[in-house]
């Protein structure tokens, strides 16, 4: 069975590139973090467990190949280009999260588009976007590398997960929606799944807004157990 290690692989060799090259092309982009050709080794001995999502974008860049694919073996390879495109197929563009903060920065390049099935692409509005999970606050039902699709027109209701700006940090955060009232004022509370992360209260005086509501998750935790099995 097909792992992380051997889809990277396979990328940078089609793509003819050596390890030393895809690290030094990686490392130009986008934080010009260094990358090491030693993490190019063991991501392709599937020595490590994953891939950070900033690492994830930089290589799916370079080797022009899908996120879905790469993280999960799933769907394309390679981008969908415009004729690919049918009269029933939905792609939501995959944003860093400077993009989904900043609705300006939306106009630069996309890093890559994610696809929607047919029933989902049936709800979706135009205005869905995808997500890569940074950080474990929300563990252990969403991992860092997870892929989520927020859509900006649905109203959460409570329980549901949302992602909200934090205005005065210039962020995004995301978290599980309640809704509060006091003193008439409407208040809302984003809290974390993992209890070490504190929650973050939302009211009138508050620079902080949700952007948008959870309408899909993916999630590499299954990937990673059919991997250890391989």
């Amino acid at each position: 069975m097909s792992t992380f290690g051997h889809r990277i692989k396979k990328a940078r060799l089609e793509a003819g590139l050596s390890q030393e090259a895809l690290a030094e092309a990686m490392s130009q982009l986008i934080d010009k973090k260094k990358i090491s050709r030693t993490a190019i080794t063991q991501w392709e001995s599937s020595k490590t467990k994953g891939i950070e999502a900033a690492n994830l974008l930089k290589a799916t860049k370079v080797l022009n190949v899908t996120p879905d694919w790469l993280q999960f073996g799933r769907g394309s390879m390679r981008p969908m280009q415009a004729a690919d495109f049918t009269s029933n197929a939905c792609f939501v563009p995959l944003l860093s999260y400077s993009q989904a903060v900043n609705p300006m920065e939306k106009d630069k390049e996309i890093i890559s588009n994610i696809g929607l099935d047919e029933q989902l692409a049936k709800i979706a509005s135009p205005h869905s976007f995808a997500l890569i999970i940074k950080d474990n606050s929300m563990a252990p039902l969403f991992t860092p590398g997870d892929i989520i699709v927020i859509d900006p027109s649905i109203e959460p209701r409570p329980g549901e997960f949302v992602a909200a700006r934090l205005k005065d940090h210039d962020t995004i955060v995301f978290r599980k929606f309640r809704s509060l009232h006091y003193n008439n004022f409407q208040q809302f509370e984003l809290a974390a799944l993992n209890e070490d992360w504190g929650k973050i209260i939302i009211d009138n005086k508050s620079n902080g807004e949700i952007i948008g509501t959870l309408i899909e998750h993916r999630c590499r935790r299954r990937i990673h157990d059919l991997e250890e099995i391989d």
